[in-house]
């Protein structure tokens, strides 16, 4: 009784220190879909890499007196499976700091964008939910990217012919802005050795993968993930969802680890592939998670009118089923601390 009343101290003083609100421009603080329109060559930008410089494009947006507006902005691809994969290419957005003053994206030098891998109305609801996980991450852990939805009109210039699709897409912050409004420094690693993570953080990490059903991540390899650093602690951050079981892309296949596949046959079976951490730390992140159940099932409420009721009870059912498991002992040491990696 006396360890379950410290615990849930522990838990109150995390929640309230820990998950603090920091001040978030303008961007993000708002959950409604910013609505946009651009001009580019989709074939130009998806051979474009991240080392190239960014190709100037038109962006219209509705200003601050709710009239359509627009700037010049950069664009280029981003990623690596959807960006050599999908019609749509993952896009890096650059802003320039005169141009962007007085506009939705005031506070900010670039940002990523998210896009269907295809264009029709599955594409948009693998968007939406893919958006889901990051608006979870956000009520697990205070170490996470702020994201918005967005409707695109892109219009594809095709020598001279044009074309224009409706999307919708994700706008996520870049992490070095993240790691700056959290008073961190963002890494320039690109591997870690997993001993020196922030225990805590990296349990959050773990879990919530197990949770979504992602075992296309390494927080060590920073595949799907950047590492930052707040004195004295290094925190892994996570991104790019699609491969999880909560959004269940039709592309989406189990992660080999090098020529070794996981015990599951797809993305919806869950296994946890988080680190071996102190019993008592573990315990504390499970109680933390429980916790938060009604939070982090309530994040679904977000979807009402993006997605059929159908499909909205369906995920809150897979998400629940996490939940079956870390309230019940037998089932979460045999499928969560029987399978973790050892230190």
């Amino acid at each position: 009784m006396r360890y379950k009343l410290i615990l849930s101290i522990c838990i109150l003083i995390s929640c309230r220190n820990g998950f603090a609100q920091l001040q978030v421009d303008s961007l993000f603080s708002s959950k409604s879909p910013l609505d946009l329109a651009i001009s580019m060559s989709i074939k130009e930008v998806r051979k474009s890499k991240e080392d190239t410089v960014y190709q100037s494009h038109k962006l219209f947006y509705y200003n601050g007196a709710g009239k359509l507006d627009s700037m010049r902005v950069g664009l280029k691809g981003r990623g690596n499976f959807r960006l050599r994969e999908c019609y749509y290419p993952p896009l890096w957005m650059s802003f320039e700091k005169k141009k962007v003053k007085g506009t939705p994206f005031e506070g900010n030098k670039k940002i990523k964008v998210v896009l269907p891998c295809h264009g029709n109305d599955d594409g948009d609801n693998l968007i939406i939910r893919e958006y889901l996980c990051y608006t979870i991450f956000e009520v697990i852990s205070p170490y996470s990217i702020k994201s918005r939805l967005a409707n695109i009109d892109i219009t594809e210039l095709r020598n001279r012919k044009s074309k224009t699709y409706k999307v919708k897409a994700i706008l996520l912050e870049d992490m070095g802005k993240m790691a700056k409004r959290m008073h961190a420094k963002e890494t320039k690693t690109s591997s870690m050795n997993p001993t020196l993570f922030d225990d805590t953080s990296c349990l959050r990490f773990d879990l919530f993968q197990y949770l979504i059903s992602n075992t296309d991540v390494s927080s060590a390899y920073e595949h799907n993930s950047k590492v930052i650093y707040k004195n004295p602690k290094y925190i892994p951050v996570p991104y790019d969802f699609d491969m999880s079981g909560v959004v269940d892309a039709p592309y989406a296949v189990v992660s080999k680890i090098g020529d070794v596949q996981l015990p599951i046959d797809n993305v919806r079976q869950r296994y946890y592939r988080g680190y071996c951490r102190p019993d008592s730390l573990t315990e504390f992140i499970r109680q933390e998670f429980i916790s938060k159940k009604d939070k982090i099932l309530g994040c679904t409420d977000e979807l009402n009118g993006l997605l059929s009721e159908k499909e909205i009870r369906e995920i809150r059912s897979y998400l629940a089923e996490f939940f079956d498991i870390l309230v019940d002992d037998k089932s979460f040491k045999r499928q969560v601390l029987s399978t973790c990696r050892k230190l």
